[in-house]
């Protein structure tokens, strides 16, 4: 069945070139970063005089500045999320995750102050720019942290991989830098490396624990407001569910039973291929009757949209042949109602059908909380 998208009102040119802006800018910083400390280590390519390879780590800079202009304009325009003109100064004061914005918003400053003594270069003491354009260094690691934690595809594979991938280059970087230097002392310089070494498991370690989890928009400082979005021709918490409300989409998965007391549990799970794609999984607690046929006495259900951290978790308010009626809810959120319908014998090593989420059932069925065998 083709998924029928419903209610796709307004545009998502902001916050896609917000997104794709802020990953390249992330991009650019990195290479820049690796590049100034490949320079200061004395490397540069064989065939290229050391003027070049200056010239493109300055026009680097440059096109990050851009970046940087463009991710903060579309991202002050969308109105999305109030993040307010002022926060793009003045660190931690956004209401939308304020501390991991805050850190965008210093790395900002900590740029801009490279540039304008950059651009004041000839009026200042060389020792007094070379401090200021340390801040550079600095300002690299704030920025993937803040891409990290208020990045909203974070979670999506290649996204991650990408980030962090740019922590790696950094890292080998920083590890070929210390390595080639003549100072500290042998024993320090292999502590420095080893330290260095360790970053990337560190940015794994604390991103499994953080933004990877189910509930990160919440724990971010998502406002309530935002995340219990999800009225027609809006996107919910955009970018974390992608969700489009309401939509018709394909299920495939599959059944089966398992004892349970003195009855059952049987698990339907499976993917949904069309609207916000993702995984569905609903366990329903069910006792079998004299005639054979099942009597369901509760079910719970977890849908994880394909693309974000959003987490719909619900309950089976009623129970037909070949449907189940279900509400959803994002957290605290309010829920929407959703039906799941079957067809072919249920457990099954394979299942097929249809979710009407953000739809009501037809009739209303089961909008009382009652269940039905």
């Amino acid at each position: 069945m083709l998924t029928v998208a419903a209610a796709l009102g307004g545009s998502m040119t902001l916050w896609y070139l917000a997104r794709a802006s802020g990953l390249v800018l992330l991009a650019v910083l990195t290479v820049n970063l690796v590049l100034g400390i490949s320079i200061q280590g004395g490397w540069h390519p064989g065939t290229w005089p050391r003027f070049a390879v200056q010239a493109v780590h300055r026009n680097l800079a440059l096109l990050a500045v851009v970046l940087l202009i463009v991710h903060v304009v579309t991202i002050e325009l969308d109105p999305f999320v109030p993040v307010g003109w002022w926060a793009a100064l003045v660190p931690f004061v956004s209401p939308y995750r304020p501390f991991w914005l805050g850190l965008g918003t210093l790395s900002l400053d900590l740029l801009a102050a490279v540039v304008i003594t950059s651009l004041l270069r000839s009026h200042l003491r060389p020792n007094w720019w070379r401090a200021v354009h340390w801040l550079t260094y600095l300002s690299w690691p704030v920025a993937l942290l803040h891409s990290l934690g208020t990045g909203t595809d974070t979670r999506l594979t290649w996204v991650f991989a990408f980030e962090v991938g740019c922590v790696g280059l950094v890292a080998a970087t920083v590890i070929f830098r210390v390595a080639r230097a003549s100072r500290p002392r042998a024993a320090v310089r292999g502590l420095l490396m080893a330290a260095v070494a360790a970053a990337p498991m560190s940015v794994l370690a604390w991103s499994a624990a953080g933004p990877l989890q189910g509930g990160w928009a919440r724990r971010a400082g998502t406002p309530t407001t935002a995340l219990a979005s999800g009225a027609p021709g809006s996107t919910g918490v955009r970018g974390q569910a992608s969700l489009l409300v309401p939509f018709t989409a394909r299920f495939l998965g599959s059944a089966n039973s398992s004892p349970s007391g003195n009855g059952e549990t049987i698990t339907i799970s499976g993917q949904v291929q069309g609207g916000a794609g993702g995984q569905l999984v609903v366990s329903l607690s069910a006792r079998q009757l004299s005639d054979g046929a099942l009597a369901v006495d509760q079910g719970a259900v977890t849908y994880r949209p394909a693309t974000g951290s959003l987490v719909y978790t619900g309950t089976v308010v009623s129970v037909g042949p070949g449907s189940l009626v279900l509400r959803l809810a994002p957290g605290a959120g309010s829920s929407e109602p959703a039906e799941l319908t079957i067809s072919g014998p249920v457990p099954a090593s394979s299942v097929s059908g249809v979710l009407y989420f953000g739809i009501a059932p037809a009739g209303g069925a089961g909008e009382d909380g009652g269940q039905d065998s």
